[in-house]
């Protein structure tokens, strides 16, 4: 897909926040990236930097209260999300938008069949027979790699593995052919080989339905194998976004930076290795200027006291930082 093809999804300078009677969380504080009609764009960040919570915003799932949406704007196929009727933003939801959440067990209905599931997806949008819903259910199962699908779709959810149950997730999330699938760490908790086999899949389907995909991850590896752009969060900001090889081959972000130093490599001692030093900010107290300052190495008196401004160190390539040319230039 071209870069000068109309985004598919636009999320531009999103705030939320949580309200409580005794303090605020400001747990997106600005966030702001687009997705174009059949690539992959990856949120990468660490836990805490308000990467499922943007996903939840665009899906129109958080609850409000606590939640609320303090600024900024949503739009999907140029339409405004937030100020859309709920009930028509719904009618939208699994046929052109559609999620996969990272805790299969708790996403999933304990108490009805996956296939029962799956097949109310299309008795919801206008599908009359249950018969034809149900094999349609056995269907997507069979395409998601479920062995014994017919049988399999009259088990619970308990009675599947945790990749298993990914695979039910993703069954449902495809299920009327979306336009654009977000995926909140969808590899979470499974072992190694199994995380491949979800990762293959998602993109084997994305390659069969030509849907653009939102992969919301932490993992450097998955975004470096997988996506088309990134864009990188940390207290609630994007604080750099651009092509993937680009961002991961020369980041301009100080954070981008730690997190490829934190990674260890085959051929590296472990004197060389560089954590993160500090913790996550706490968004009901964050730091003045940037956020990111406690915890970085370039860190200036003006990154204490000033926000850092949008950069653009490249074509396509932007990092709010005051040291960005520099961080981007190996000074």
């Amino acid at each position: 897909m071209p870069d000068n093809a109309a985004p598919l999804l636009e999320v531009a300078d999103l705030k939320i926040e949580f309200r409580s009677g005794r303090e605020t969380v400001y747990a997106v504080n600005g966030a702001g990236f687009s997705v174009r009609p059949g690539e992959t764009a990856a949120i990468l960040g660490e836990s805490g930097s308000g990467k499922s919570v943007t996903a939840s915003a665009i899906m129109r799932l958080l609850q409000c209260p606590p939640a609320f949406i303090a600024g900024g704007a949503i739009r999907f196929k140029g339409d405004d999300v937030l100020a859309m009727p709920l009930n028509q933003w719904r009618r939208r939801c699994g046929r052109e938008i559609a999620m996969v959440f990272q805790d299969a067990l708790a996403a999933l209905n304990p108490v009805f069949t996956v296939g029962w599931q799956i097949a109310e997806l299309f008795r919801a949008h206008g599908e009359r027979s249950g018969k034809k819903a149900e094999a349609r259910a056995v269907e997507l199962l069979a395409r998601v790699g479920i062995p014994d699908p017919v049988n399999r779709a009259r088990d619970y959810p308990h009675q599947f593995s945790g990749g298993m149950r990914q695979r039910v997730m993703i069954a449902m999330a495809i299920a009327l052919g979306p336009d654009l699938l977000i995926a909140d760490e969808p590899t979470t908790a499974l072992d190694v080989t199994v995380q491949a086999q979800i990762m293959d899949l998602l993109q084997d389907l994305q390659k069969e339905i030509g849907m653009a995909m939102i992969l919301i991850t932490h993992d450097l590896g998955v975004v470096a194998d997988v996506a088309d752009h990134v864009a990188v969060m940390y207290a609630g900001r994007v604080v750099e976004r651009g092509k993937v090889r680009d961002v991961l081959g020369k980041p301009a972000h100080p954070y981008t930076l730690a997190l490829l130093e934190s990674v260890p490599q085959l051929q590296q001692n472990s004197q060389s290795l560089r954590p993160i030093v500090g913790s996550p900010p706490d968004m009901a107290a964050p730091p003045s200027g940037c956020a990111f300052h406690p915890r970085c190495r370039f860190a200036t008196g003006e990154c204490k006291v000033k926000l850092p401004p949008k950069v653009a160190v490249a074509p396509g390539r932007v990092a709010e930082c005051h040291h960005a040319k520099s961080v981007f230039n190996g000074g």
